[in-house]
């Protein structure tokens, strides 16, 4: 599942006002809200957390990946907020989290949950990518990264 086919620079948002876990949510999900995206903005923000309580979903090389499966949204959904801070998202790595893609699904959809994961992670082990991201002056700089690189590996 490619990123270009769920996110555009309408669902991106560069510069996180949030320091911490829940208003990293909570932003991520506003950003689906003002899209028309989300049927229960309070459920996406709960199931998230109780996903996060889980484990962590920040991932290496400062990348988290905050997902979750809920009636509050009628289709898979994606979100991605770049922050300029160093921002403590419980990462495998230990290291500070700066660029966050955010999934979430109807309980039902697990492939395409799945498959966008995955194309997450792999996109992730390229650092120039990575960088690219964290730099992007603006959403629309951001979604031609996500598209190049996606070009590019497939």
């Amino acid at each position: 599942m490619l990123l270009t086919d769920l996110l555009t620079p309408r669902l991106i948002k560069i510069g996180l006002r949030s320091r911490d876990k829940l208003g990293i949510v909570e932003e991520l999900v506003e950003i689906l809200v003002n899209a028309g995206k989300v049927a229960d903005r309070g459920l996406l923000v709960e199931a998230t957390m109780a996903r996060e309580a889980q484990g962590s979903t920040g991932l290496a090389r400062g990348v988290a990946v905050p997902h979750c499966k809920t009636d509050a949204v009628r289709e898979l959904t994606c979100s991605l907020a770049v922050s300029p801070s160093d921002i403590d998202f419980e990462a495998i790595d230990g290291k500070p989290s700066h660029i966050f893609f955010f999934l979430a699904a109807p309980p039902g959809m697990s492939g395409p949950h799945v498959k966008a994961l995955a194309n997450i992670a792999k996109l992730s082990e390229n650092d120039a990518f990575l960088d690219g991201l964290r730099l992007a002056p603006t959403p629309e700089e951001a979604f031609r990264i996500i598209s190049e690189e996606e070009t590019r590996a497939d």
